[in-house]
């Protein structure tokens, strides 16, 4: 049989989602990034591996699902008239491949720890570093991060209420633990997405999705995130952190 071609750079199989397609060189560039790469390296959720076995995924997974969601985001709205230029699709897209590079180990659980500063302050600094590396490549891309770009729905598929990053950590997060209550109909909710005014809107059909959404992610911070063996184990390691960092 012929080998379809698809137009991407590279395929990358995901245990999620199978194939995601990357298009752009300037993000297959990213990805091969030391910054991005280091991703392989910080566990998505922390010493939540104590409870359940299987959740040892990283942050680089969780950043090529949300590069996968934005993708499929921006062409479904492209599909309802809603005008999203190249630039701005490859950009929206690289926003959310680093909106989580400024996580350190353990993720959350040592933020604020040992520096003192959140993960979202430490990967605009990296975003503007890699600007200035990429000679002004990722301008757009940074101000969509910030919320700063004209159209407000770019920053809020990165960053809102109902944004691409949630809605791959649930359904990853739920894959890779077990926890089944976490799991959410990803694809419905994305091809419900829709602009109006600028704003970033669900059709009214899927109310139920969205409280089924909600629903999850209020199981899975009881079941996992806030499990009582993972909270505990995160505050013995902030603590030999904080000693650590006091003794030297």
């Amino acid at each position: 049989m012929p080998k379809v071609n698809t137009g991407a750079i590279k395929n990358i199989k995901d245990p999620v989602y199978g194939f995601i397609p990357l298009k752009s060189s300037l993000l297959f560039e990213l990805i091969e990034n030391p910054v991005v790469q280091r991703l392989r390296r910080i566990k998505q959720l922390g010493l939540t591996e104590l409870i359940y076995p299987g959740a040892i995924h990283t942050r680089f997974h969780h950043a090529l699902g949300s590069v996968h969601l934005m993708n499929m985001a921006l062409n479904n709205l492209c599909e309802k008239g809603v005008e999203i230029s190249g630039l701005e699709h490859e950009s929206a897209v690289i926003a959310m491949l680093l909106h989580d590079v400024g996580h350190g180990p353990f993720s959350h659980s040592l933020e604020n720890k040992i520096i003192q500063a959140r993960h979202e302050e430490l990967s605009l600094w990296i975003i503007q570093k890699l600007n200035t590396d990429f000679k002004g490549a990722l301008e757009v891309a940074m101000q969509i991060f910030t919320g700063s770009y004209p159209k407000t729905f770019l920053n809020q598929l990165v960053s809102g209420q109902l944004d691409v990053d949630r809605l791959d950590y649930l359904v990853r997060d739920s894959f890779f633990t077990g926890v089944s209550e976490g799991s959410i109909g990803v694809h419905r909710l994305i091809n419900l997405m829709d602009v109006v005014n600028n704003q970033l809107v669900i059709h009214e059909k899927g109310i139920y999705s969205i409280e089924n959404f909600l629903s999850a992610r209020r199981l899975m911070y009881w079941q996992g995130y806030l499990h009582k063996t993972a909270v505990s184990a995160e505050k013995m390691l902030c603590n030999l952190m904080l000693r650590a960092k006091d003794l030297t």
